[in-house]
């Protein structure tokens, strides 16, 4: 009889051959997959939500300020760029909290901010109360929270795998993200039945659900020099990223397609949906689900290999073959084509995506984690 380690994550000789979800063995693993897909299905229900809100109160125009009136268009935008720029200014110092702090303690931070902020929103909401600066203001809330809730998430995961199940492990993470992408379809049946209001109160009730997942995990304690200043972690989270050559080159072409697509996607794909092929909330939101669909089918096909030979040159066709997607389904004549777009950049993106984080989390040591992951958020 093989020996077996006590180690979450590590079993023993005895251990059942490899399968695409044998990294479900690992109980802390299975809890935090579960927790985080509760987090970003309330993060996908929330994205939708708020650039709905967005729509209509920009339908008329919005008046910023005396003289500046702005459209639709222009008001999503200003939303969305208030749910990004939290990561932007915020993230980093969340890595360098998750480096020094019980990461557990983080999660259940981040979770029951969630709860109160969204509950808080959809009271707000139900009573009429919220203009656009107020939406501005909450959206900004919102991204403060998953600023400080997702890198923690994401630098959690190695510690719980062993080494070679790691792209494993990132691409079940990844299906489990992506099954809550379909949170914009669910937004979308709920604001057409009960409103906005409804979808916040939805959030709140699933991050409460959440944290059911978050009470018997137990995660590695990560030795920290808490002496050492803030801009020295933070050099040497930069230093990290920049010296090392692999992962350098990974986060310029992640960084890329984050300024290039998948900022468009979030901000413009609604708005596209509605003035261009003419979709309702429910409609608009399906285009989003239907993506999911494509990546799930590539990450799970991924996520029966250990490791995939010559990942640069996938790197290099996913990335060629999702700026043409792109770009085609802002110039698709019909709802029906643009559907068909969707779902193949969905295929596009679960290969890209999961091998991007795969490679990343492979080379770098658990102590410096949070850091790179902020930096990678």
């Amino acid at each position: 009889m093989g020996a077996h380690s006590d180690t979450p994550g590590q079993p023993g000789d005895g251990e059942p051959t490899p399968s695409t979800f044998s990294t479900f063995r690992s109980k802390p693993f299975s809890l935090l997959w579960a927790n985080t897909i509760v987090f970003a299905l309330s993060q996908s229900i929330q994205q939708f939500t708020l650039v709905w809100l967005g729509l209509e109160i920009g339908k008329d125009g919005v008046e910023l300020w005396s003289g500046l009136t702005v459209g639709s268009g222009t008001a999503v935008g200003l939303i969305v760029f208030a749910l990004g720029v939290p990561v932007l200014f915020f993230g980093l110092y969340a890595g360098i909290l998750t480096d020094r702090l019980d990461r557990r303690l983080l999660l259940f931070g981040s979770q029951l901010a969630g709860i109160v902020i969204t509950a808080g929103a959809a009271t707000l909401v139900a009573l009429d109360t919220l203009n656009f600066w107020g939406i501005f203001g909450l959206a900004a809330v919102l991204g403060l929270i998953v600023a400080f809730g997702m890198p923690v998430r994401l630098a959690i995961v190695p510690s719980l795998v062993r080494p070679e199940r790691v792209l494993n492990a990132v691409t079940l993470m990844n299906v489990g993200q992506q099954v809550a992408l379909g949170g914009a379809a669910v937004s979308g049946a709920i604001i057409s039945v009960g409103g906005t209001e409804a979808a916040f109160a939805a959030q709140a009730g699933l991050l409460a659900l959440g944290l059911i997942a978050l009470f018997p995990l137990r995660v590695p304690m990560v030795r920290a020099d808490v002496r050492r200043s803030v801009r020295e972690d933070l050099r040497e989270g930069f230093a990290f990223v920049v010296q090392h050559a692999g992962i350098r080159s990974l986060m310029i072409v992640l960084l890329a397609t984050a300024l290039v697509m998948a900022g468009a996607f979030q901000a413009l794909l609604p708005k596209i949906a509605v003035d261009h092929l003419g979709a309702g909330p429910f409609k608009a939101s399906a285009l989003l689900t239907v993506m999911l669909g494509g990546n799930l089918i590539t990450s799970l096909m991924l996520a029966s290999f250990e490791r995939v030979d010559r990942a640069g040159l996938f790197f290099l066709i996913t990335l060629v073959i999702g700026g043409i997607l792109n770009v085609s389904v802002g110039l698709a004549p019909w709802y029906t084509i643009a559907l068909v777009i969707m779902f193949l950049n969905g295929l596009d993106a679960g290969v890209f995506v999961n091998l991007n984080m795969a490679l990343i989390q492979a080379h770098t040591p658990n102590a410096i984690m949070g850091r790179v992951m902020s930096i990678y958020q």
